[in-house]
């Protein structure tokens, strides 16, 4: 009964876990609203414009999943798998000699080169040449479709050291191409575009690799050291750093909050972020703070907790999943659960919406089921000490008064106790139709959800047979979510839905992709769904233009002139529409891309190169 303690007297967090959904409790689908004081608006997409594109493919249909799994429960290749998760290097480079040739391609080959790569390392720190030289022999037999020229190049630095220590060996160096002789850049031939300038960085030029890119808009792109690793002191947990688009260094700022969730609309300058702990953090382009509102105590997320009862997993800030700022920087968007806010600066609602439930289940109030005669409802108010007429508060006020006294939990040595609180909830029942366990709220009632129809149907020789399967969400959960250039925004749920609603909150357009996008990019004309294997480019909301597949083709970064895709050592720009213009690759990762005039500036830690005719 603690858990009950603690809504009633309204210490504890409020956890309510879905224990069965064929519920009892609720007599009928009542629509009386659920007990909140600023309930969202149910969204009714019927109206708005429907949109079916392509369906995304999840991941694990392309990224050779099935294979994996055929290959991990292989009696031989799945302990060097597992041995390789765990890190056992000596052991997977044992285990794989007893594969076959055929059996060390692929994944697998994968696994056994980087146990070899990281053995020969820790041999050479440690100053055992001949045993890091020997390795690397048998990493060559072994895997050789799996040996990169860095492996190459280890293996002859380790000769020479051995050389110039007079230690006797029978290997000789292997060819590879010479990393000086490996160009620092170069461009596709389709490319309209011209290298020049190319040169090394100074110290004080290289990008600094403790930040990542956290976002790109019209004016600029934000950076974050998540770690603080450019600060020194203990009470500062990130750090925000703001450039403009040609790579000039506007501000930064030292975050006493660590860095959970992220959000910055493509076309305005402000970002927002929410911390571990659920605080939202709203700063402008001068690293200015103009909002900061704690999530967990928002009217709206305290009521939404108290009042629905389903199974959510995790801490509070996992059901939170999208932030935004909006592009002038006077609104931010949260999501919670199945739902979505948009609020003022100063948390004002402007809209609040919640997506239909997924197909076969529907919303009922939760109501008790025990109706009393006139004589028991006289009973129960002669044991509160009220009569008729009365108020519903007095009866909520009283009740609360007299579990605190007679609650079991508050009388351990009085064995009447718990046949008190009985008699109590009993009253109180008959006289409000409401479970009083869910006081604590500002009124009574809780939204639960109950099955329409059966999850399977099985026709028997004529006899039919529903299945229903307690547990499993009803709700259609808000993934992802992201400002409109006009002030609108997309919401895109689980399922692989993406809403348009207006500025007021209302449907507009209704996307069915398949799949929920990672980002949400509106530039004004163009609009850019990216998911793990697919890039949709969408004009004026409703024409698809053009569909990219981008499996481990990198990360989405778009301009007002077009967009491209960063993987590592190589850029691939296309236009506004989706049409590649060209590729530049770098013999060294790419870690910073400027805006220039006529032209845009590529960095790698030590080198950089204006490529002429790359308008970012």
């Amino acid at each position: 009964m603690t858990g009950f303690l603690s809504k009633l007297f309204g210490k504890a967090k409020v956890e309510m876990p879905l224990e069965s959904l064929e519920l009892t409790t609720p007599a009928s689908d009542s629509k009386k609203a659920s007990g909140r004081r600023e309930p969202p608006t149910a969204l009714n997409w019927s109206q708005a414009e429907y949109i079916p594109l392509p369906p995304s493919p999840p991941t694990w249909e392309v990224d050779g999943r099935n294979e994996f799994h055929r290959e991990y429960n292989d009696p031989l290749m799945g302990p060097i798998f597992q041995a390789g998760f765990k890190s056992q290097n000596t052991k997977v480079v044992k285990l794989a000699v007893s594969l076959s040739p055929v059996q060390r391609q692929g994944r697998i080959g994968e696994v056994i080169a980087k146990a070899y790569s990281k053995l020969i390392v820790q041999r050479m720190k440690s100053g055992q040449l001949g045993a890091a030289a020997k390795q690397c022999v048998e990493m060559f037999e072994l895997v050789p479709d799996h040996v990169k020229d860095v492996d190459r190049r280890r293996f002859n630095r380790i000769l020479g050291l051995m050389d110039k220590a007079g230690k006797k060996h029978d290997h000789k160096p292997v060819e590879v191409s010479n990393l000086s002789s490996i160009p620092l850049f170069t461009v596709s031939d389709d490319a309209p575009w011209a290298l020049m300038g190319e040169r090394k960085l100074q110290s004080n030029e290289q990008p600094d690799s403790t930040f990542e890119i956290a976002a790109m808009d019209a004016n600029g792109i934000w950076l974050i050291d998540r770690a603080a690793s450019s600060e020194d002191r203990p009470e500062v947990k990130g750090v925000l750093r703001r450039i403009d688009r040609h790579g000039l260094f506007v501000g930064e700022k030292a975050l006493l909050h660590d860095v959970y969730r992220t959000g910055a609309a493509a076309v305005g300058s402000s970002i927002a972020i929410m911390d571990s702990s659920g605080v939202l953090h709203i700063y402008d382009a001068e690293l200015n703070v103009i909002a900061e509102s704690n999530l967990r105590e928002d009217p709206r997320v305290v009521d939404h907790f108290q009042t629905i009862n389903t199974n959510y997993w995790g801490e509070f800030k996992s059901q939170v999943r999208a932030v935004d700022s909006a592009p002038e920087g006077d609104r931010y968007l949260f999501t919670l659960a199945d739902e979505a806010w948009c609020c003022t600066t100063v948390g004002v609602a402007v809209w609040g919406v919640v997506m239909p439930l997924k197909e076969g289940w529907k919303r009922v109030v939760g109501r008790s089921e025990r109706v009393g005669a006139g004589q028991d409802v006289e009973d129960a108010l002669r044991l509160f000490g009220l009569s008729l007429p009365v108020d519903p508060a007095d009866i909520k006020r009283k009740y609360r008064k007299l579990a605190q006294v007679h609650h079991p939990d508050r009388n351990p040595s009085d064995p009447a106790a718990t046949e008190k609180m009985k008699s109590l909830n009993r009253a109180f029942e008959i006289l409000t139709g409401v479970d009083p366990t869910t006081l604590g709220f500002e009124e009574s009632d809780v939204t639960y959800f109950a099955r329409t129809a059966p999850e399977h149907v099985v026709e028997l020789e004529g006899f039919r047979l529903e299945i229903t399967i307690t547990g499993g969400t009803p709700q259609d959960w808000v993934y992802a979510a992201s400002f409109a250039a006009d002030g609108g925004a997309y919401l895109a749920t689980y399922s692989g839905k993406v809403i348009l609603v207006s500025q007021k909150g209302q449907p507009e357009v209704v996307y069915d992709i398949g799949t929920c996008p990672s980002e949400i990019i509106d530039v004004g004309r163009y609009t850019y769904f990216l998911t793990p294997t697919r890039l949709y480019v969408v004009e004026n909301k409703t024409k698809l233009v053009a569909l990219l597949d981008v499996f481990r083709q990198g990360r989405l970064l778009v301009s007002h002139t077009g967009f491209g895709l960063l993987s590592g050592k190589r850029l691939q720009w296309f236009t506004e529409a989706g049409v590649k213009v060209g590729e530049l690759t770098a013999r060294d990762p790419i870690r910073a891309i400027h805006a220039a005039e006529g032209r845009a500036v590529v960095q790698t830690r030590r080198h950089r190169i204006e490529v002429q005719g790359l308008v970012i």
